[in-house]
């Protein structure tokens, strides 16, 4: 499992928004998950994307019980919107998302849904994506 390497604070919160995303997703009617960094759950898998020959491996991945596409997600604290890496993150994971039939989801916090926003029309991403949560604490 990889370790972590986020001030204590963003772990918190990340793993606040990884659960809050899950509850959002199985009220979906999604069932199977994997989700990484987020204990008793499997790690997703590695997705490699065409075209801008990388690997991303998404935050979440969730299935619905006989659907043959998956959910695929990206949890965003508030400290992750401000990285030029992230709007790179939503555009690489829409390609792969867009060639196997996959729904593409990017949790954010709902104070910072504009910011979001504003990055997926930079990068040339629907801003349909965007799903806010609400806060935990």
């Amino acid at each position: 499992m990889h370790i972590s390497m986020l001030p204590d604070a963003v772990q918190m919160e990340r793993e606040a928004m990884l659960k809050s995303s899950v509850e959002t997703l199985q009220r979906m009617g999604n069932a199977e998950f994997a989700v990484h960094d987020l204990a008793g759950y499997r790690e997703p898998d590695e997705l490699a994307i065409p075209i801008l020959n990388v690997h991303l491996q998404p935050d979440i991945q969730a299935r619905r019980p006989g659907l043959a596409g998956e959910t695929l997600a990206l949890v965003e604290v508030s400290t992750d919107l401000g990285e030029e890496s992230c709007g790179r993150r939503w555009q690489a994971l829409e390609t792969w998302a867009l060639q196997h039939d996959a729904q593409m989801m990017v949790f954010v916090h709902p104070e910072d849904q504009d910011r979001a926003q504003a990055i997926a029309k930079y990068w040339h991403v629907p801003a349909e994506y965007i799903v806010t949560l609400p806060r935990m604490h």
